[in-house]
């Protein structure tokens, strides 16, 4: 199977000749060829207790935009997410913004990206307040590329259905457990707010000022008990846009990528010359220093307090429990193997042993 680390190799001169690369991307791109191969300068002895069966496996690099590193993460980052839910059903609001902010994005990915977040978090605090008379929490996530891997800034956020009162003493559900606020006045406010942010950005003035009265797309809908979308959300706080498992073939000068189209629901292919594939895979790096994934209201660090007030509340007025989750995190884990003790046997499929070893660096 082609892996996104091969096509990296055979072109990141080209791809270097072509682009200005920043030290983010610089860094990815090395990161990525050197990824679980002896350059790595260290190695695992993988052995099958049961077949015999033996293997080296190498380092892997750990840099958050490699399709090989950060299944651990992902796990860990998953139990703890399940563990600490309430008892309750989930919303996910979507916040997109129009395609002319692209630009922006692009040339101040850092602050953009600040702005972006801190709007949609006061957005959610303000309406929080106004619509449900208490602090809601939630999680953003923020994802710059559609299904196709083109570049679509948007960001995702998980709230549990209602509020928290200023005393925390009262769990204020909103009059239908299936509606927690309109979608309308909740992007008037965040587009308020956008709109009055954004002009920090040298460029914003160039953005035609019909732009800035267009409807800006929210979209907020039950998720269930948020199982399912905390596994969704997941997968995008420690990866790139695309896993080797979707590169259906790459012959040295184009690469096939399969995606799902999100209007059909069907699996789909999308060929393109090498380069410009590193070049679409890259331009979702993000600045050292930019978090994709962020809290805010009773879910921020700051407000453990409130949010375990908040689960006592909610155990108390009989809540019905909420069933006992197993992730399934064979659906989850790259190949970070040296924190994975699931590893498997590729032969018989029982837990190899392994052991560290001392390999001089490529």
């Amino acid at each position: 199977m082609p892996e996104i680390a091969e096509i990296f190799r055979d072109h990141h001169e080209e791809y270097f000749r072509r682009n200005n690369a920043p030290p983010e991307v610089i860094r990815a791109i090395f990161d990525i060829e050197k990824c679980c191969t002896p350059a790595m300068g260290g190695s695992i002895l993988c052995t099958c207790p049961d077949c015999g069966h033996q293997e080296i496996r190498y380092q892997s690099c750990g840099n958050r935009n490699c399709p090989k590193c950060g299944g651990h993460k992902v796990t860990q980052w998953v139990q703890k997410r399940l563990a600490e839910r309430l008892p309750v059903d989930y919303f996910m609001a979507t916040f997109t913004l129009p395609h002319e902010f692209n630009f922006l994005f692009r040339q101040h990915p850092a602050e953009a990206v600040k702005i972006f977040m801190k709007c949609v978090s006061d957005s959610l605090l303000e309406i929080g307040k106004s619509k449900l008379h208490g602090m809601v929490g939630f999680m953003m996530v923020y994802q710059s590329w559609c299904r196709n891997g083109d570049f679509h800034p948007h960001i995702h956020a998980l709230l549990p259905c209602g509020a928290l009162s200023a005393d925390s003493n009262i769990w204020h559900f909103p009059k239908r457990r299936d509606f927690l606020f309109p979608e309308a006045p909740l992007m008037r406010l965040f587009r308020g707010k956008f709109n009055a942010a954004i002009w920090q950005l040298t460029g914003a003035e160039k953005i035609r000022r019909n732009v800035f009265r267009k409807e800006y797309v929210v979209n907020l809908k039950c998720v269930g008990d948020g199982e399912n979308s905390f596994k969704y959300l997941a997968a995008y706080t420690q990866r790139g846009f695309i896993g080797n498992d979707r590169i259906v073939q790459y012959d040295g000068e184009e690469v096939t990528f399969r995606y799902r189209d999100g209007q059909t629901n069907e699996d789909r292919c999308r060929t393109l010359p090498a380069v410009e594939f590193m070049e679409l895979y890259l331009q979702h790096v993000l600045p050292k220093g930019v978090q994709r994934i962020r809290y805010g209201g009773i879910w921020a660090a700051a407000a453990r307090k409130r949010l375990n007030a908040a689960r006592e509340i909610l155990i108390s007025q009989s809540v019905p429990e909420m069933p006992e989750i197993t992730v399934k995190l064979e659906n989850l884990t790259a190949s970070s193997f040296l924190r994975d003790e699931r590893f498997r046997c590729p032969k018989c499929g029982a837990k190899m042993l392994y052991r560290q070893q001392r390999t001089d660096s490529g």
